[in-house]
């Protein structure tokens, strides 16, 4: 699959459905490192997909929980 340019230098990542924009939050030294071991261990390409990912089952455990 070949993705888009969405601006001179930035590409777009496919696994995004609707991008809308980038975050840059302050984390901690434990979080960072944590995002990377996640990041091998699902086994994805980028940070960015982690996040995109955890937030996709926190959601679905959110909405569960409130049923």
């Amino acid at each position: 699959m070949a993705r888009r340019k969405t601006q001179e230098n930035q590409v777009d990542p496919g696994f995004i459905q609707d991008p809308d924009g980038f975050i840059n939050v302050p984390v901690s030294k434990t979080t960072r490192e944590q995002l990377h071991l996640l990041k091998t261990s699902m086994r994805v390409a980028s940070q960015a997909e982690v996040i995109e990912k955890a937030i996709a089952i926190v959601s679905a455990i959110d909405a569960a929980v409130r049923k």
